[in-house]
């Protein structure tokens, strides 16, 4: 009886696992227990959370649950930016953004935000991510130009971190999920998006999710070494009465549109990296929306006006 051998396939794949085998012994023994069948994943340690007050530390992220990948509808997407300051909880800044992974999408947004607060904080906290260029060299000339008496080696104007360990705001984007995110993505996943009709309604939303947020009761935690059991907003204005300091840092207007310009010339203007659509393309949706009598815009009524709106819409891009 003959009795069939291995195949070449099988003693190659065999002499391959020898080979990984004996490499990692050599130079990642450690390696083995930490990828054996069944290893649970290490848990991260938790400790207690301290900041000075308002503006000494914000946190900052993308939230790609309603990006391409997640909608699935090929290139339509709407990545989320926002700024989260650590000490009050507070949500600074909120905003829909065409791409959430560029270093010029992030650069001209972080001073929008700038524009808006009109101060900066004593540091930046962010994942790693190539977005983070243009916003990291923002914060650094801004702090040194507006705050040279703070000792970067005391008090960092960045600090770079793994998105696990950015908690301030990936925490936040679970709630976000929870009150909003769920109910937007049914939403525009009823067919495909138009951005002109969409995505000032979604804006909105967001809005008013942050608007609810910063004016919520967050829950108290009496080991917690920053305000707790408090409105966030009412810390953020008020830092003395819970025991903080405002650490915002003001920065001129000039020096914004002097960096403004610096990342125009560099990766070009911010409607490049921020505008869902063009001006052109703006102005025309905004006449074919009057022509159809300019019916009430919600998002219970968004894809109505959608339909409405595409058909003299492709007539008039046709005849182009």
């Amino acid at each position: 009886m003959n009795i069939p051998g291995p195949s070449d396939e099988a003693l190659r794949a065999a002499l391959m696992g020898d080979t990984v085998r004996k490499i990692m012994l050599e130079h990642f023994p450690m390696g083995f227990d930490h990828r054996f069948p069944g290893k649970k994943k290490s848990v991260i340690p938790r400790t207690g959370l301290n900041s000075n007050g308002p503006f000494h530390e914000v946190s900052c992220d993308g939230h790609e649950k309603l990006g391409k990948q997640a909608l699935d509808m090929g290139d339509i997407g709407l990545p989320i930016y926002g700024y989260k300051d650590k000490w009050t909880d507070t949500v600074l800044f909120l905003c829909f953004v065409p791409n959430s992974r560029t270093s010029g999408a992030i650069g001209h947004l972080f001073l929008d935000f700038i524009k808006e607060i009109g101060a900066i904080p004593v540091q930046m906290t962010m994942d790693k991510g190539s977005e983070i260029g243009w916003q990291y060299a923002i914060q650094d000339a801004l702090r040194s130009t507006c705050a040279p008496h703070i000792d970067p080696d005391v008090h960092p104007v960045c600090r770079i971190i793994k998105s696990v360990h950015n908690i301030i705001i990936e925490g936040f984007w679970r709630w976000f999920r929870e009150k909003k995110g769920l109910n937007l993505k049914t939403i525009i996943l009823v067919g495909h998006s138009f951005y002109w009709v969409f995505v000032p309604l979604l804006q909105a939303e967001l809005d008013e999710f942050r608007l609810w947020w910063n004016h919520h009761q967050v829950r108290t935690q009496v080991d917690k070494n920053m305000p707790s059991g408090h409105v966030p907003l009412d810390a953020l204005e008020h830092p003395q009465n819970y025991g903080g300091i405002d650490c915002r840092i003001p920065v001129p207007e000039e020096c914004v549109n002097d960096l403004r310009q610096m990342i125009t010339d560099d990766v070009g203007p911010r409607e490049a990296h921020l505008s869902w659509y063009t001006r052109d393309f703006g102005e025309l949706a905004q006449v074919i929306y009057e022509q159809i009598g300019k019916p009430d815009l919600s998002l219970d009524t968004a894809w109505d006006v959608f339909r409405h709106m595409l058909e003299p819409m492709a007539s008039v891009i046709e005849s182009m």
